[in-house]
C-alpha cells in the first residue's frame, strides 16, 4: 500500500514538472493562502492591519466606511514600478491606484483636487505617505489626472466608497465587478436652472377666504452640532484624567450622564461644525492612541 501511494505521488510530481508547472504551482499557491484564511488579490490579500511606527509617529489601520477628509497629496512613479504593495498587489504607476496610512486595503475611494475641482475613484492597495500633513499617495497616472503631476501635491479630499473588488494570481475578478478606475466628471449646472435658480424671487403672500393676509413664519435653520467622544468611565477621576492627557487637542469637556439608574462621565471633544471636520477630530485621538473615539451628532 505504501508502495503505491509513493507511486501516485510520484507521477503526480512528474506531471507537474513536465506539463503543468504553472497550474500546479498556482494550485501550491492557492491551497498555501486558503490554510492561511485568505483570498488572493492579484498576489494579494484583503487587509487593515495592525497598529504600526514611523520615524516616530503612529498609525492605526481600520475601517472607516464614513471617512471623508481633507488633506495634501502627493505621488509616486517609476521607483516603485514592479514592486509589492503593502497588501501584495503589483504596484503599477500607470492605473489608478493610491496608498493611504490607515484605511483598509484594497477599498475605493474618491479623491477630489479642491483647486481645479477634479476628481476620479482610486484603488488604495498600499501604505503611504508617511511625511507630516500628507493624506494619500497616487500612482503618477492618477496625479496626471487630477491635474497637479507637474507641482508634485496637492490639496484634496478623500471619501471612502467601498471594498474593492478581488482578484486571483492571473490578475482575473473573482467576485464583484471592475473596479471603478474612471474619472468623475464635474457637474455643471444645465443653463435654465442657472437661470431659474439666478432670478430674484420676491416676497410670497399667502392670503385666507376672506382675503386677509396671514403672517408668515420663518422656519428656524436646523443647526447640527458634532461632538467627538473619546471615552466613557463609571469614575471621574479616570474622565479627568484623559480631559489632561488630550490638553490642547480642542474644546474638550466632561460632562455626565445617567443611564440606567447610574451616573457615567464622558469625555468629548466639541461642538464641531461638519461631519468633516469630526473625521479630522478622529484621526487626531486616534494617533494618540485612543481607540474608542467615535462621533457624535446632536
Amino acid at each position: 500500500m505504501k508502495l503505491m501511494l509513493r507511486f501516485y505521488k510520484s507521477l503526480i510530481v512528474v506531471f507537474c514538472l513536465a506539463f503543468a508547472l504553472p497550474a500546479c504551482a498556482e494550485l501550491q499557491l492557492g491551497a498555501e493562502l486558503a490554510k492561511q484564511g485568505r483570498r488572493t488579490a492579484a498576489g494579494g490579500i484583503y487587509k487593515v492591519g495592525n497598529p504600526y511606527k514611523i520615524d516616530g509617529d503612529w498609525y492605526y489601520p481600520r475601517e472607516n466606511t464614513r471617512y471623508d477628509n481633507v488633506g495634501i497629496a502627493s505621488w509616486y512613479g517609476s521607483k516603485f514600478q514592479g514592486r509589492r504593495t503593502a497588501n501584495g498587489e503589483i504596484f503599477d504607476m500607470n492605473l489608478l491606484t493610491a496608498a493611504h496610512p490607515t484605511l483598509p486595503m484594497p477599498v475605493l475611494a474618491q479623491v477630489t483636487n479642491l483647486s481645479n475641482g477634479r476628481s476620479l475613484t482610486v484603488r488604495i492597495n498600499d501604505r503611504g505617505p508617511f511625511k507630516k500633513n500628507r493624506e494619500i499617495d497616487l500612482s503618477r497616472r492618477a496625479a496626471e489626472i487630477l491635474g497637479f503631476k507637474q507641482q508634485g501635491t496637492a490639496k484634496v479630499r478623500v471619501q471612502y466608497l467601498r471594498k474593492a473588488a478581488l482578484y486571483n494570481s492571473r490578475g482575473q475578478l473573482i467576485s464583484g465587478q471592475e473596479p471603478e478606475t474612471f474619472v468623475i466628471k464635474k457637474p455643471v449646472t444645465p443653463q435654465s436652472t442657472r437661470y431659474v435658480n439666478s432670478s430674484p424671487v420676491g416676497a410670497v403672500e399667502a392670503r385666507d377666504l376672506n382675503g386677509k393676509v396671514i403672517p408668515q413664519r420663518k422656519a428656524a435653520p436646523v443647526q447640527k452640532n458634532f461632538y467627538v467622544q473619546v471615552g466613557v468611565f463609571s469614575q471621574k477621576q479616570y474622565a479627568d484624567s484623559l480631559n489632561n492627557k488630550l490638553d490642547g487637542i480642542g474644546n474638550i469637556q466632561t460632562t455626565s450622564v445617567i443611564a440606567d439608574g447610574r451616573e457615567f462621565y464622558r469625555v468629548r471633544i466639541g461642538p464641531l461644525n461638519s461631519r468633516v471636520d469630526a473625521n479630522i477630530m478622529v484621526d487626531d485621538v486616534l494617533e494618540r492612541g485612543h481607540q474608542d473615539a467615535i462621533i457624535l451628532e446632536e
